[in-house]
């Protein structure tokens, strides 16, 4: 009973380091429209923005995420939320496009450090429950992401821009303080722990969870750089992107859970694979309307399926993942979704601006069809491989 309670206490604690993390990042997506009419940037500078922060994370978490599976988890964590808050500091003073994409650079290196981490830890504690406890940790980050746009949607008129940003980078050092004195599990360690990741590609479920990962990470980019301006455009404000985020996290409240026991039960990378035929013609769809109701109406559709999905994508990575590798696989997959997000929040902008929100939303959805293709193809030529091996 001691142990199952300190568990639980680890992955709260765990989970609201992630929390304070993913505020910080997000809350940028209610302010960049704002940005953009204050300091007169073109479109190409969202991009640039959101993309900074992308570009940080995936060189983070591709190089620095294995460190936590040489037993230096909690500093990594540590130094992530300290960085988190040092980079919302940055952009509450800034004044210029450049200056905006070094503290977009900056806060996303604390994504980095952070998250895959927490993933690790969190699949480590009790195996059996990895998907369960993964898909509770992904409604958790999810309302971080959520959480950052809608509140700094709503106080960025009362308070100002400057002072949400150092509101959500005052969470992160709250929540360092709260784990400074908290010892956590050691991952296991074996004598690939010091492998750079790239290495985990060799393993053929390594390289279908990544695959997955970027696809599932694929929207991130377009939401990112372009949600604000795109339900501004359609007639909404500060206050409706706040809403939007609130209800496309709904679903994750009440569907995670259940997506990682099905996770824990069924082949979590078949689960991924089966939402995602939900989430492609959603993607796409945000961009054949230029009304408010269906747009939203499909965000919350989009919501149902990524809340069944996120945690059985986690769960394929820590099942993917060789011993001593935990937290250098969920690094890998992330700098991987993240290099996808960033290359899209860099090119998204551009195509709608150029060709309307089809092309842009369209062009999301193709691509996320064909990672996923690939991803069931080399699944398929897998398991015939160990048919007949058996």
């Amino acid at each position: 009973m001691l142990i199952e309670r300190n568990h639980r206490s680890d992955a709260l604690l765990l989970m609201a380091c992630s929390f304070a993390v993913a505020t910080s990042n997000s809350v940028i997506f209610a302010a960049l429209g704002d940005l953009q009419d204050k300091y007169k940037f073109a479109d190409f500078g969202l991009g640039l923005i959101a993309g900074a922060g992308f570009l940080s994370g995936f060189i983070v978490q591709l190089f620095v995420a294995p460190f936590a599976d040489r037993g230096h988890t909690k500093r990594l964590i540590m130094a992530g939320m300290m960085i988190g808050a040092f980079g919302s500091i940055l952009m509450a003073t800034g004044s210029s496009l450049p200056q905006f994409i070094l503290a977009r650079a900056v806060i996303g290196s604390a994504f980095g450090f952070v998250f895959p981490a927490v993933r690790a830890l969190i699949a480590h504690v009790e195996p059996e429950r990895r998907g369960e406890r993964l898909g509770r940790l992904a409604a958790v980050e999810l309302l971080g992401f959520v959480a950052g746009p809608l509140f700094g949607g709503l106080l960025i008129d009362p308070i100002g821009i400057r002072a949400v940003f150092l509101l959500f980078g005052a969470l992160n050092l709250v929540s360092m303080f709260t784990i400074s004195f908290r010892s956590f599990p050691v991952l296991p360690l074996s004598t690939d722990s010091r492998k750079p990741s790239f290495e985990l590609l060799r393993h053929p479920r390594v390289r279908i969870a990544v695959l997955l990962a970027m696809a599932i990470q694929a929207p991130v980019g377009i939401f990112d750089a372009l949600w604000d301006r795109y339900l501004t455009d359609l007639g909404g404000g500060n206050s409706m992107v706040g809403i939007s985020f609130a209800l496309y996290s709904v679903p994750f409240f009440i569907f995670s859970s259940f997506g990682g026991r099905l996770a824990d039960k069924y082949d979590p990378q078949r689960i991924a694979m089966w939402m995602m035929v939900l989430v492609v013609p959603a993607v796409t769809g945000y961009g054949f309307f230029n009304t408010l109701a269906p747009v939203i109406a499909l965000n919350v559709v989009e919501g149902i399926a990524q809340a069944l999905m996120y945690p059985s994508s986690a769960a394929a990575v820590a099942k993917a993942a060789p011993v001593g590798r935990a937290s250098a696989a969920q690094g890998l997959a992330g700098a991987s979704g993240l290099l996808m997000s960033m290359l899209l929040a860099f090119t998204t902008p551009s195509l709608y601006g150029w060709f309307g929100a089809l092309a842009a939303f369209g062009a999301v959805g193709l691509l996320m069809s064909v990672l996923t293709g690939s991803a069931a193809l080399m699944l398929w030529r897998l398991n015939r491989l160990e048919q007949s091996a058996s």
